[in-house]
């Protein structure tokens, strides 16, 4: 069945699609935000990392930021902070930072200054800086929940409502309810990632209401490594060559959320694939297990990237030991053009053939 034209539109739109229906709007940038938190407290998490795609052709381009964002700023973060500038988020009551995503840190950083400085009017959402430490020690985890406990706090001063076990513990079985409804999805092709994604901008009930049977790929075995990728190009480029059967790319992968209201922590701060997992053998084995039974690695990159280039020298020996093939298309553009994608299609069917 096709994608639902409901996710295709929720995904196209992002965060301006979405209806408040009464609902404060509570902005997150990067993975790893307790999304039940947010719901138990009146709020809809909304990801606000990824512009929506018309972005592509008509961006506002705002002359302060254009000022001050220098080349080597994530892309991520400079389309957040032109429509940061233009006021695409006035209507949102607080907008959370997830600190180990490098975006998402330029990101509050940048914003915040231009407010501090008045270079930007100090209106709309406030701003919060999620701070979580990917590891599982004793340590980590009194931070983590002294963190939580500040952030909930925010929360509830911003929102207005206070914490409810039994809110949080309904909220909680909500996204379990969608993480499983989204496990059963294809891993890969174009329509499994508009399908799995739609649901960032959507509650867990609409979004599970409108998902369907997708029909997996056939073909050679593929799996996508790199840093995040907010579109579904990928997927087309290897559609008709073979199957992805693992993405290993935020936005391509799933990323866990709670099991219990009791801990809102566990799942999220040990999550190996985070590239702030510590220590950082953690996120390599993380990869090289999810390559496993792949016949093609192929990798790709933002022009940004400063931490997963290093990684790519072990994923090539990983895949050769186990008789992979390996692709490294270099840098990949934020929206790639017919061109390059046509290019890394000739090279993708290359490496296959």
């Amino acid at each position: 069945m096709p994608v639902h034209a409901d996710l295709q539109q929720a995904f196209a739109m992002r965060a301006d699609g979405v209806q408040t229906d009464g609902v404060e709007l509570v902005g997150t940038f990067g993975e790893g935000v307790p999304r039940a938190l947010i719901a138990s407290l009146g709020g809809l998490a909304v990801d606000i990392k990824a512009p929506p795609l018309s972005d592509a052709r008509d961006a506002v381009r705002s002359p302060i930021v254009e000022s001050i964002a220098e080349p080597f700023l994530d892309t991520f973060a400079t389309s957040f902070l032109h429509r940061f500038a233009a006021g695409a988020f006035d209507r949102f009551a607080t907008l959370i930072f997830a600190r180990d995503d490098v975006a998402a840190l330029a990101a509050y950083q940048y914003a915040l200054e231009l407010r501090r400085q008045g270079r930007l009017p100090d209106r709309g959402p406030r701003m919060y800086l999620w701070n979580l430490l990917h590891t599982d020690t004793a340590p980590v985890a009194a931070f983590n929940r002294a963190e939580l406990e500040r952030l909930t706090d925010h929360l509830v001063e911003t929102l207005g409502t206070g914490l409810d076990p039994n809110r949080l513990s309904e909220a909680v079985k909500a996204e379990r309810r969608r993480m499983d409804a989204l496990h059963a999805l294809p891993p890969g092709g174009p329509d499994a990632f508009v399908a799995r994604n739609a649901g960032r901008w959507l509650t867990p009930e609409a979004h599970g209401a409108l998902l369907s049977d997708l029909s997996a790929g056939e073909g050679p075995r593929i799996a996508l490594v790199g840093t995040a990728c907010d579109i579904p190009v990928m997927h087309a480029l290897c559609e008709g060559l073979g199957q992805v059967v693992a993405d290993l790319q935020d936005y391509g992968r799933l990323t866990e959320q709670p099991c219990r209201a009791a801990d809102l922590l566990t799942e999220v701060a040990e999550d190996p694939l985070s590239p702030r997992a510590g220590p950082p053998a953690r996120f390599t084995r993380a990869l090289h297990d999810g390559i496993a039974g792949a016949d093609l690695v192929i990798a790709s990159v933002d022009r940004n990237d400063d931490s997963f280039g290093w990684e790519l020298p072990g994923l090539r020996q990983a895949a050769a030991a186990q008789g992979a093939r390996f692709l490294d298309l270099g840098f990949r553009p934020f929206r790639p053009d017919p061109a390059w994608q046509d290019d890394a299609k000739t090279r993708i069917a290359e490496t296959l053939s």
